[in-house]
């Protein structure tokens, strides 16, 4: 599983968007999470689907709500034909100018995550329905654009965050963890990188440290506490899922397979392979 950020370009003077998306199973890209530097609330409007996030995974249906704060890598899996959604976006500036202490307040069920809080809002509950009522709101004034649409919009995202707020709030947490989770999550963007171009390649945790400027041990612990998988864990997992594709996209038998995805030897590959998939490639059962 590989880690990116998307980069969401949006307007500076009003840094909010929603719209309608339509995912298919070809969207599905179970080795690749992405993380952006917005805010994100999705309605699901038809369809049933599954999204990870912090090591937990949500099936989701009609009427579901998913969230997702601005350091939060996520991702998504498509069951039925297709996934429709109402996706918001926006960013912390939408709200809290500044930082201003009761502008901050609202996006405390984003940041703070009490011990109530889900990344999945299920649909049978009055809380999901009022929240869904309301982006569908927002999303007739955006569309709309009539006179005052802007602070109707923002009244409106204002209610959802405070539904939230009653929903799970938890003040004994900080509001320095909001530019706290933001750093971590950049200080590894050029490791990702690094990674996600390289991880074919001969490469150790000391390469990984050096572009993070950190020493190993350091960076070691880090990476861990930002993502919940070991370094290595997280490049043998880049290099099963490109194998995976190999095997089953081509035609190459598993030593060259193995090879293309930067393992030395064949007994470290059927170690790991198993390790993640519970069996050698099918490839080698035939």
């Amino acid at each position: 599983m590989r880690i990116i950020k998307s980069d969401i370009p949006l307007d500076p003077s009003c840094p909010f968007h929603i719209e309608r998306r339509t995912l298919r199973q070809t969207d599905n890209r179970p080795d690749c999470f992405h993380w952006h530097s917005c805010f994100e609330i999705t309605l699901i409007l038809h369809g049933r689907g599954i999204y990870y996030v912090n090591e937990q995974t949500y099936e989701v249906t009609d009427g579901d709500i998913i969230l997702f704060n601005n350091v939060e890598p996520h991702g998504w899996e498509v069951r039925s034909d297709t996934l429709e959604l109402l996706v918001m976006i926006f960013q912390t500036e939408f709200i809290a100018a500044g930082f201003a202490v009761m502008d901050y307040d609202y996006l405390k069920p984003f940041i703070e995550r009490g011990s109530n809080f889900k990344n999945r809002l299920d649909s049978g509950r009055l809380l999901t329905g009022e929240i869904a009522a309301l982006m569908l709101s927002v999303e007739e004034e955006y569309i709309g654009k009539t006179t005052g649409h802007l602070l109707m919009i923002k009244a409106d995202v204002l209610k959802i965050l405070t539904l939230l707020i009653r929903h799970s709030q938890d003040s004994t947490k900080s509001a320095a963890l909001l530019q706290e989770k933001k750093l971590k999550m950049t200080r590894l963007a050029s490791v990702f990188d690094f990674i996600n171009g390289h991880f074919t390649e001969r490469i150790t945790l000391a390469d990984a440290a050096a572009i993070a400027f950190m020493s190993p041990n350091y960076f070691s612990a880090y990476f861990y506490k930002v993502t919940g998988r070991h370094f290595n864990e997280y490049v043998n997992s880049l290099r099963i899922a490109m194998a995976d594709k190999l095997l089953t996209e081509t035609d190459l038998n598993v030593l060259e397979v193995a090879s293309r995805c930067g393992f030395r030897n064949m007994s470290n590959f059927y170690r790991i392979y198993k390790k993640i998939h519970g069996d050698v490639p099918r490839k080698e059962l035939v």
